[in-house]
């Protein structure tokens, strides 16, 4: 155990620039949850680490790597490289079920079986020049409903008969709204625009996974409260809290931010926030807006 755990720390510091004990040990107790749920699948230490080092965020830290993260990350490693036992695994565990998922969809199942195809393609045939989506798993958060999440949104592709498939960044706000706006979005814009930038970008990205996902499935892909509650398997009402708390921590946070950048008044900083919220929804669908697999 200790040789395996000085192994991935200098593994890890070699793919990443920098190592620890604690990363050795986050990433050798990610690894042997990998081995314990998939026993059949026969993976090396090395190319478990170095995929990891490969898919996840600079921002990753050790605790990150919890026991979902340990078996979806070693299976994916495994798919990337090759091995048909997780290839079969990965398609009867995580893929098949999709079509359960995609049938509760308001008619999803006429969409099924396109729709995983098209699932299925992203990760064994992407198209030239698109890394397979096997890459784009980065651990947080477990595999099954980052893909249920990847499933709602292709079907939603597919029931509006787009084949845009452009990838933009899921994070971060690219644009605010059109210059014709209303006169409170004009001054917002004027006189703060490239600070509500910065900071609304920062908000967003502050997030945790899942506050994003349901924004996103609400605002960019449209799926109503019953659909986001499927796709996690909750009740209507967890959905609607979920997503209402997503909402108001968004705010609150970029408030919090614009205040420390600006240090203007509180009576022209509510000024700012009420146009900020008066076209959130707007704002929002820009910043999340992905027409590929995000990174989880």
């Amino acid at each position: 155990m200790k040789n395996d755990v000085k192994a991935a720390a200098a593994l890890w510091a070699k793919a990443r620039g920098a190592g620890s004990a604690a990363w050795g040990e986050a990433l050798v107790a990610a690894f042997r949850q990998g081995c314990a749920a998939w026993p059949a699948v026969d993976l090396p230490l090395e190319t478990f680490v170095a995929h990891v080092a490969q898919v996840s965020p600079s921002a990753l830290e050790p605790a990150d790597l919890d026991a979902a993260s340990g078996e979806g990350l070693y299976l994916c490693a495994a798919c990337v490289s090759g091995d048909r036992r997780a290839h079969g695994l990965f398609e009867s565990v995580f893929l098949q079920p999709l079509v359960r998922v995609i049938g509760k969809l308001e008619g999803g199942r006429e969409l099924a079986a396109d729709v995983l195809q098209d699932v299925r393609a992203q990760f064994f045939s992407p198209r030239h020049g698109v890394p397979s989506a096997f890459l784009a798993y980065s651990g947080r958060g477990a595999l099954a409903v980052w893909l249920k999440v990847l499933a709602v949104r292709a079907a939603q592709k597919h029931r509006r008969g787009a084949a845009r498939n452009a990838e933009v960044p899921d994070e971060g706000l690219s644009t605010l709204p059109a210059s014709d706006a209303d006169p409170e979005l004009r001054f917002l814009k004027l006189q703060h625009r490239q600070h509500f930038k910065a900071v609304f970008s920062e908000a967003l990205t502050s997030l945790e996974s899942r506050e994003r996902s349901v924004l996103r499935m609400s605002l960019v892909e449209g799926l109503s409260i019953d659909d986001i509650g499927r796709v996690y398997d909750v009740h209507r009402a967890t959905a609607a809290r979920w997503l209402s708390s997503a909402r108001e921590r968004l705010v609150r946070d970029t408030r919090a931010r614009l205040a420390a950048r600006l240090q203007v008044s509180e009576a022209e900083l509510d000024e700012v926030m009420g146009a900020v919220q008066s076209h959130l929804s707007i704002s929002l669908g820009a910043g999340l807006a992905s027409k590929g697999p995000s990174r989880r």
